[in-house]
Order: structure tokens, then sequence, then C-alpha cells
């Protein structure tokens, strides 16, 4: 299992109320954890509690669909990707909070060497400026 930290302090003026409120609006989560969204659909569940959508987002070996399910708990959100890609199986499972003015999300990633290795980078690289679009769209 590989695992990843991100967090980011809150932009002055946010409340970790309107940041809760953001992590609770699916459809923003949605389209701050796939930049390169091509469409996503409700599959089951409430999205105003716990909902699994099938995700098709572009990668940079072309796009791919897989499960997401998005967990709204009182401090922040659980997010958990089921992906089936060509070399494999590949589980992320986050779990994004609000303490103390930031946004820590505690990121484990399940999958064979390659996959955890690739997706670890992935996780590292980009989660910080997700954290950055999201905080932003709560501003507005």
């Amino acid at each position: 299992m590989a695992t990843a930290n991100v967090s980011t302090p809150f932009p002055g003026g946010l409340s970790s109320a309107t940041v809760i409120a953001a992590l609770h609006n699916h459809d923003l989560m949605i389209k701050t954890l796939c930049p390169q969204l091509i469409s996503y659909e409700l599959e089951s569940g409430d999205k105003d509690t716990q909902a699994v959508y099938s995700v098709t987002d572009k990668k940079p070996l072309g796009q791919t669909t897989y499960k997401l399910t998005l967990t709204n708990v009182p401090d922040g959100i659980n997010t958990l990707v089921n992906a089936k890609p060509p070399v494999g199986t590949l589980t992320i499972t986050g779990k994004w909070r609000v303490m103390n003015d930031k946004l820590v999300e505690d990121v484990e990633i399940d999958g064979n060497f390659m996959m955890k290795k690739m997706a670890k980078g992935n996780v590292e690289k980009t989660h910080p400026e997700q954290h950055s679009r999201l905080l932003d769209m709560a501003k507005a």
C-alpha cells in the first residue's frame, strides 16, 4: 500500500463550514478531481450522503472510465476510485478533512507495484492543484 498526504491552508476569509459545503457538493468534487472530465453519471446512491458515479476522464494515454464513490462525512468527504487500467486494478482511497483552517487529504493507493508508483507520483503532483481549485471554487 502506498500513501500520500496533501495539506493546503485556507486562503483568507474562508470558513470551515464553507469548505465542508464545497466538499459535500459532489458535482464540484468530480470537476475538481477530474480536470480532464469527459462525462459522469450517477450509478447509485444519494448525492447528499453517499453515491457511486461512473466517470469518464481523459488521461495521457487516452480516455478511461472508472467508478468513483463519494461519501459525505461531518468534517469532509471520503473518496474511493476503483479503476481497471490495462495493466491491472487500481484502488485509490482518499480522506479529505477540514482541520485547523486547512484542507488535509490522506490517500492510500493499492494496486500492482507499477500502478502504485505511478498513481502516487500523480497524486503528489496533481492534488495540491486540486485543493487550490476546490478552495477557489468554495470562495466563489
